[in-house]
């Protein structure tokens, strides 16, 4: 078995790139707003899929010239007609409790208090002297 520098093996280091792409993956991703597009492309190949990504007809077009593909309006695009796209807010998880704020929003970032201008002073305790 080989090794490597720092003295690591390479079932080590290959460990080591496993776990680091593994938890990447799992950090968390910050919420984003979700972006709709009126027209979509339908692709017709051994694995169908759609893209939905277009503000204009004549770009799904230009897209889909030469492949087998399609393009139309999107059935579903709650925009006004001639806009080229919405931009929604995520949805808010629900909660039975009723514990979430729709306001949430844990990116955001807080604005600190500003310091206080009176200044608490505990009062001076009285000593009495035996005379």
């Amino acid at each position: 078995m080989s090794k490597l520098p720092f003295g690591l093996s390479a079932r080590h280091a290959v460990a080591a790139v496993v776990l680091a792409c593994g938890g990447s993956v799992l950090a968390p991703v910050p919420a984003q707003a979700l972006i709709e597009y009126p027209y979509c492309m339908r692709v017709y190949t051994r694995d169908q899929y759609e893209d939905c990504s277009y503000s204009t007809l004549a770009q799904c077009q230009l897209s889909a010239s030469g492949r087998s593909a399609m393009c139309y309006r999107d059935p579903f695009y709650r925009g006004a007609p001639g806009t080229a796209y919405v931009v929604r807010e995520p949805r808010v998880p629900y909660s039975p409790f009723g514990n979430i704020d729709p306001y949430y929003d844990p990116y955001r970032a807080t604005v600190a208090p500003p310091p206080s201008r009176h200044i608490h002073r505990k009062p001076k305790r009285k000593t009495h002297r035996a005379q």
